[in-house]
């Protein structure tokens, strides 16, 4: 079975840009698994089980914008895998840095249309002699802007996002990328920082 291309970088933007001011968006909140693409749909904002419009999470805008569903079936299937057969931040960051499937690490400058992201974090410390395990969620959103773009931070790219915590409302929204200056700040190793990556129609 084939699974669909993603389309252009500028469809992308406008599709996520469209989400924004979309009745449903106002209504719609943060839902971690929720959201996803169908060629039916006529929003996002439906659960993995297709009970109905009322969330998604921070795939939303890579899937919904580039039209792919989140099941892919043979995705990013290796040694290096933590996810496959799934999109997500992970699974596209591992793809980046081996088959290169649907997307690449971003070598030049920020444009429109590129993931910007960050991986799931998982950590094994040992607190009063107990082995205790530490999991911090990744993230990422589309890019929308680069007219701001310093060259540096990522604060200064427009985004475009679906942030929680769980239940908040609206869904997506615009913002500038600082959350990910932050992350890399927080989290310095190289394999935990924030990535660009651009989508390989």
């Amino acid at each position: 079975m084939s699974y669909p291309r993603p389309g252009s970088a500028a469809d992308a933007v406008a599709r996520v840009r469209a989400m924004l001011t979309s009745l449903e968006n106002a209504s719609a909140c943060y839902h971690l698994g929720g959201g996803d693409w169908r060629p039916k749909w006529r929003t996002p904002w439906t659960d993995a089980n297709d009970r109905g419009a009322y969330g998604g999470d921070c795939r939303v805008p890579f899937l919904w914008g580039y039209q792919v569903p989140a099941d892919r079936p043979g995705y990013n299937r290796g040694s290096w895998a933590t996810v496959s057969d799934c999109i997500n931040y992970n699974s596209l960051i591992e793809d980046s840095e081996h088959e290169q499937d649907l997307v690449v690490p971003v070598t030049d400058a920020p444009q429109e249309g590129d993931v910007l992201c960050y991986p799931t974090i998982d950590i094994t410390t040992h607190e009063n002699g107990v082995e205790v395990h530490h999991k911090f969620i990744g993230h990422g959103a589309l890019v929308v802007g680069v007219s701001r773009w310093d060259g540096k931070t990522f604060a200064s790219l427009d985004i475009i996002q679906v942030c929680g915590p769980s239940g908040r409302t609206p869904a997506a929204i615009a913002t500038d990328g600082s959350v990910f200056d932050r992350h890399t700040a927080t989290w310095e190793k190289p394999e935990h920082r924030s990535k660009l990556l651009r989508v390989r129609p």
